[in-house]
């Protein structure tokens, strides 16, 4: 059987509700994520995706979000937030920096909503009017400290959109850009307006969540017999949290929903894993908060292990093989 394990977007509280689903599915459900046949990977699940396959486990994972990872021995509360923070970095200096960068992240955004093949964007005007409102420069340093240099051997597909053309570009595949792990993360990160766009060749790539934040299909296109999707982004829809919230996350919870479909069409059995609404009024509605990182994996832990639990997630991970258990 051939395991595919996909993980959303969802932001830097995505990071940290991964981190409890994912320890909750090594100790629960059995399943070892690092050792998952195929892992997709997009955006906050990039990230994740990234660091499992350069060596981080579940409980790496846990650890890092509880603040307790070895990494950041003596580091005191503040400064465990502060390496947090390393996404949240302003790029602007003065007002008129923030003028120009807000001009060129209003051509991205729009860009990345008619996604439509379009002529790049003069290179005088790009340095004119740079896009996005804060920097990589922090995570780039970080990121390529933690993750492997190159490609990682085992299967990890990261998945960005090319505003240039308008389409879904997956890094890892077999034809696919070349990248090493660290740019294709950093491209599939690229909130369009937030961070700047990443250049690759010909290619402007922007935050894979543009054409969907699951891509639990891709799993599919893999030959993936079990597919599990761990989706911030979506929500438990027996547990479903207040109407805004709901309505939030309705489109994200409409892709999942629809490649999930896909896959169970295509005869692959399919576990979703997305917060309840009890999660969902802790998560807020930053996504990119420094803090509660604790409680929000801890939460995700308690309630996907409640999930897992179940007959239907008990039925369907009994005939997973133990060596990826």
């Amino acid at each position: 059987m051939r395991i595919g394990l996909v993980l959303g977007a969802g932001g830097t509280v995505g990071i940290a509700y991964h981190a409890g689903a994912l320890k909750a599915l090594a100790d629960v459900g059995g399943i070892a994520p690092e050792q998952c046949d195929l892992i997709v990977g997009t955006s906050a699940g990039s990230v994740v995706a990234g660091l499992l396959r350069s060596g981080f486990s579940a409980e790496d994972l846990w650890h890092w979000a509880q603040g307790t990872h070895p990494l950041l021995a003596g580091a005191d509360a503040d400064e465990v937030v502060q390496r947090r923070a390393g996404m949240l970095v302003p790029a602007f200096h003065n007002p008129i920096d923030v003028l120009r960068r807000l001009l060129g992240s209003a051509w991205v955004v729009s860009r990345s909503m008619a996604r439509l093949p379009t002529i790049p964007l003069p290179a005088f005007a790009a340095q004119l009017f740079p896009a996005g409102m804060l920097s990589m420069k922090v995570a780039r340093k970080d990121l390529g400290e933690h993750m492997t240099s190159g490609w990682p051997a085992d299967d990890v597909w990261i998945v960005a959109v090319d505003i240039s053309s308008g389409r879904r570009v997956v890094f890892g595949r077999p034809g696919s850009p070349h990248a090493d792990l660290q740019e294709a993360v950093v491209a599939s990160c690229a909130i369009p307006g937030v961070y700047p766009p990443v250049k690759l060749g010909r290619r402007l790539l922007v935050d894979g969540g543009v054409d969907s934040t699951s891509h639990l299909d891709l799993a599919v296109k893999g030959a993936c017999d079990l597919i599990i999707g761990v989706i911030p982004m979506a929500f438990d829809t027996v547990r479903p949290p207040n109407a805004a919230q709901q309505l939030f996350r309705r489109i994200p919870s409409r892709w999942l929903a629809d490649e999930a479909s896909y896959a169970r069409h295509r005869g692959a059995e399919v576990l979703l894993l997305r917060p309840t609404g009890r999660e969902i009024s802790l998560h807020g509605w930053n996504l990119m908060r420094r803090d509660a990182w604790e409680q929000i994996a801890s939460m995700a832990y308690e309630e996907t292990a409640r999930q897992l639990r179940t007959d239907r997630f008990q039925t369907a991970l009994s005939s997973v093989g133990p060596a990826t258990k």
